[in-house]
């Protein structure tokens, strides 16, 4: 999206990829095709089940992203002003809330 160089593009895409439901998607896709045919031709060609919520096939809860890193540092963003000690418990207690629901999930499968 960084071809399009305009801010209002970025806001709508956001907006649609964040949708819950196919109605809200749809009317920001429909915003998006209204201010930029070719920005919204360039994201249906990629396939909306890759980025938007709504079509996402797998549980993604609130992250919006595959890679870890990403992932993790969309988690910290707040955290970054914290004093060095305190960040590190805050990482250690993020960890540990993932691992836990993870093992919590997957102990659910086993029965």
């Amino acid at each position: 999206m960084k071809q399009f160089h305009r801010k209002e593009v970025a806001a709508i895409m956001d907006k649609a990829a964040r949708a819950y439901t196919e109605f809200e998607y749809n009317w920001h896709m429909e915003e998006l095709r209204n201010l930029h045919q070719n920005a919204y031709d360039y994201v249906i060609d990629i396939g909306p089940y890759k980025w938007s919520r709504v079509h996402c096939t797998e549980r993604r809860y609130r992250v919006m992203t595959t890679n870890v890193a990403e992932c993790i540092n969309s988690f910290l963003k707040f955290a970054r002003q914290l004093p060095m000690l305190t960040l590190a418990e805050f990482i250690r207690n993020m960890l540990q809330r993932w691992f836990h629901d993870r093992y919590k999930a997957a102990q659910s499968m086993r029965h």
